[in-house]
Formats: structure tokens, sequence, C-alpha cells
């Protein structure tokens, strides 16, 4: 844990300090741009690698390619929240196009991580199912936690999709949109193995691409349960791992996902984008809340996490549940 330098500022102060963070700021549009080029710029070298026999070169360029990747997906988180492009109509075209690479639609995205911020550890979290749910066994959320930490490319669509058909209530004119984005993706995916089946392409595809993929899927998932599994608080910041690591390389690991790791100050903060995240942090960490998880480096955090994988709970609830003799 760390001890965080902390501000009290007056409240009219704060109030225009809020004001300014939730100001996008246009000098940030070419970051995903960059690691559009940068991801593109990664398949092909190990495309080229891979060709030349170099394998080892080609699982170096995955490991690269995929941090890249994973990125995109932090991208995405952003675009789900409006805050990745000020142009709305650019925001959704890249959330959109993004999404449909990875079968989760931006609207099903949006919705279900919106139920997360909105329901943070409680059994309406839609996103941390099954890991909020008490009634579901421990062995079935060990299962859970494997699938994802192992196979993240798979089974976040899984979870997304779970997400959108067992919610109460979605307004109609979301559900259309759920179900014309979905169709993009079918048509998305299915038009292309048509075309990588006629080029003869799969292998390039497979080697290029899908690899980096699925360990991108595979960061995105560890990053999510480092960002909530473990934690049995009752609000937004005890339910939330936050990272403040202000060595070079926790600040550039920090920088390459977007500062996601500043995560409580995310969630109290929806709206901010990324770049005003470390900024705002000591702020929203003002010393009146007891044990709030702030940790000096990601491996920490990721450890504390990792501890909790043997039973596998987020929120509240799990206490209860204990105190009354549950599992």
């Amino acid at each position: 844990m760390v001890a965080l330098k902390i501000y009290d500022a007056p409240k009219s102060t704060l109030r225009d300090l809020i004001k300014r963070w939730h100001q996008q700021d246009r000098g940030h549009n070419f970051v995903h741009p960059l690691f559009s080029l940068l991801l593109v710029v990664g398949m092909w070298a190990s495309v080229a690698t891979w060709n030349a026999g170099l394998w080892p070169l080609t699982i170096v360029c995955w490991l690269f390619t995929a941090h890249i990747g994973h990125s995109k997906l932090i991208a995405f988180h952003e675009a789900s929240h409006g805050t990745l492009n000020p142009k709305w109509r650019v925001n959704e075209l890249q959330g959109i196009v993004f999404g449909t690479t990875i079968f989760v639609p931006l609207s099903v995205y949006r919705f279900v991580h919106g139920q997360h911020h909105a329901y943070i550890g409680t059994a309406n979290d839609l996103e941390l199912w099954p890991f909020v749910n008490t009634e579901v066994p421990r062995w079935r959320r060990i299962l859970a936690a494997i699938g994802e930490l192992i196979f993240g490319f798979f089974y976040t669509p899984v979870v997304f999709l779970h997400g959108v058909l067992t919610a109460r209530r979605i307004p109609a004119a979301q559900q259309r949109r759920i179900i014309l984005e979905y169709a993009l993706c079918v048509v998305a995916w299915g038009g292309l193995s048509i075309f990588l089946t006629v080029m003869g392409w799969w292998q390039p595809f497979l080697v290029g691409y899908f690899a980096q993929a699925l360990i991108a899927g595979n960061l995105q998932s560890i990053r999510k349960f480092t960002e909530h599994v473990g934690l049995l608080g009752d609000s937004i910041l005890t339910n939330t791992r936050t990272v403040v690591d202000p060595s070079l390389v926790g600040h550039s690991l920090s920088l390459s996902m977007l500062h996601i790791d500043y995560h409580g100050t995310h969630h109290r903060f929806a709206k901010v984008p990324y770049y005003n995240l470390p900024e705002a942090t000591p702020h929203v960490y003002d010393g009146r809340e007891a044990a709030v998880p702030i940790f000096t480096s990601y491996w920490s955090a990721m450890w504390d996490m990792a501890r909790s994988l043997g039973n596998p709970r987020v929120g509240k609830q799990w206490l209860t549940l204990d105190e009354s003799g549950g599992r």
C-alpha cells in the first residue's frame, strides 16, 4: 500500500478543478491513431519474422503487439465513455470498428460497463459476474476465473453477451443498436473468413492477428481482475485498486495503459479523460475513507489480486455471507 499525498481543496476550487478535468484536450487525439499504426506494424513484423524462420523474434513481436493491442482495448473502453475523441461521431466510429474486431459491440460494452459503474461490486454488476453473485459456488467461480484469465479473447465476449441477455431492462433504442452491431460483427467476421479462405491467407492472419489477440485478451483479463477481484469493500474506492507508481518504469507503464491503473479515480469520475486521471487522484483519495487499496507498483496490486484467486469474489455481500456461515 502507499501513503498518497492528498489535497483538501475548498469546495469552490474543487468544482473548478472537476470542470477542467472533464474538458477533452484535442492534443491527445493522436494517441489512438498512433497505437493503431504500431499495431499494424507489429502484426506485419510478426508475419515477416515467421516467414523468415525467425520464430524467437516472432514471439517478441507477439508480446510487443499484444501490449499495444491491450492499449487499444483500453482505448475502446474510453470510447464507451465518450472520452476517446471529443468529436462524438469519430468517437463512435472508432469504438464500433474496434468492437467489431473483438466481437464485443460498442453498444454492448457501453451498457454492461455502465452497469459495472453504477452497481460496482454488487449482484447487479454485470461485468464482474459471477464473482459478485453469492449463489455461485466457489468451484464455479474458480473455473470462471481460469477461463477468463487463460482464454480472455473468447471468454470476454461471453461475459458481455451474458450481461445483455440477463439485464433486467434495456431501452428499446439501445436494444436495436445492440442487434445491429452484433449483426455487423457476424457480417464482418463472415466476410473476413470467406476472404481469407479464397486468398489462402489463414496462416498470415493467425500469425499476425490472432496470436497477439489471444495474448492481449489475457492481458485485458489480468488487468480487470487486478482492478477489482478480491476486494470486499462497500464503496467505489474500497472495491477498486489504484496504482500510483512515480518511477519512470511505473509512469511509462501507466501511460501505455492510458492511466487506467488510476482506477478508483476513473470510477469516481467516469467522464474524465484518461490523461487527467493522475492529476485528479490526490483529490479523490482525500483521506476520509479508510482501507482504500492504493499500491506503489502494478506488480504489488497484481499480487494482492492473485492471493484471492483461490476464492475469487468482489463486494461486501460476501462478508455478510461469511458472517452467516455461508460459502
